[in-house]
């Protein structure tokens, strides 16, 4: 007798497409259309109000961020955390139709919808399965506070739908970026938007009357944690009109090790690579002490700009009051 896959598949193969040729402008990436049977996740532990489920319409990424920690589940799909997490996506066509059936329920009461926090929604994909108007517009129609969370210009194009959906709830616009060095984002965001490019966005949000912030995410220490680097960052957010910001330091889950590590020794300066596996190697995340440190040094900054917390920023919204 076999013994049970101690991994089994997600998703059923009878709801896997057949693989579609490979697109010209997706050299080397694999698309799996699936079709889902449910879109929402509820997150345990959820205040009234609060963040209480999210919403991922892609898994995998060509983002290829190094330290993604969405890798630990591509080989419940049958592949690896590496190259395989950057080329082999699955795609849920029927994204929107399964969304308003779940928001038909109202099942989400109260409780925000975070979309995008394990694979960027606004991946190259996106441009080709345009599955985030459809989303948009099933969350604006049921009057569902949300968040959505970024690192691609893409979603531009969408700007007007946030700005509709903006008009009849709460909504939040996240753009992940924890450098503006492009030598930073190279080693270790290197398909994702450059920099200047999120905070144009922000700007862009701004300026049609969405609300936006920024995820200061992941802060990597010794390559993006020096202080004037920090507050560089922090200004160029409150310049762009960020509404509030959110830092984050980096932690690696186990499935994303080897790959982290292998690649910041190809991209980065030896001497700081050597000072990141001595980190990493063995545990997710820096000392506590150091995360406070470096959490308080961003938080003094935005302080000084006036931008609340995202935390408050949140629970304020909740409340019914504007900023």
């Amino acid at each position: 007798m076999n013994a049970p896959d101690p991994h089994p598949a997600l998703f059923p193969a009878s709801t896997v497409a057949p693989t579609p040729p490979p697109s010209p402008d997706f050299r080397g990436v694999t698309f799996h259309e699936i079709r889902a049977r449910t879109l929402l996740n509820r997150l345990p532990r959820t205040e009234p109000g609060g963040m209480g489920w999210t919403l991922n319409p892609y898994r995998g990424c060509t983002h290829a961020c190094t330290y993604c920690f969405a890798r630990d589940g591509h080989h419940h799909l049958g592949h690896n955390s590496g190259a395989d997490f950057q080329t082999h996506l699955y795609v849920k066509t029927n994204a929107a139709t399964v969304l308003r059936r779940e928001l038909r329920t109202g099942k989400t009461g109260d409780q925000w919808v975070m979309v995008g926090t394990s694979t960027d929604c606004y991946q190259r994909a996106e441009g080709r399965y345009e599955l985030m108007p459809g989303i948009i517009r099933a969350l604006t129609d049921y009057r569902v506070p949300f968040t959505t969370t970024t690192k691609s210009a893409l979603l531009r194009r969408d700007i007007p739908r946030y700005a509709e959906a903006a008009r009849v709830t709460d909504v939040l616009v996240m753009t992940s970026l924890g450098s503006l060095d492009d030598r930073v984002w190279r080693a270790f965001e290197p398909d994702a938007a450059p920099p200047r490019a999120r905070l144009e966005t922000i700007a862009a949000l701004r300026a049609a009357g969405v609300p936006a912030g920024v995820l200061i995410a992941p802060v990597v220490p010794h390559v993006g944690d020096h202080p004037d680097a920090l507050n560089a960052l922090v200004d160029a957010c409150a310049e762009a009109g960020a509404a509030t910001v959110f830092p984050d330091i980096l932690r690696i889950s186990p499935g994303a090790r080897d790959w982290f590590l292998a690649q910041s020794g190809r991209t980065l300066p030896p001497h700081l690579h050597r000072r990141l596996a001595a980190d990493y190697a063995t545990h997710r995340a820096m000392p506590p002490r150091y995360v406070q440190q470096v959490t308080a040094h961003i938080h003094a900054c935005a302080d000084h700009h006036g931008l609340p917390r995202w935390e408050e920023y949140v629970k304020r919204l909740g409340r019914g009051q504007r900023w």
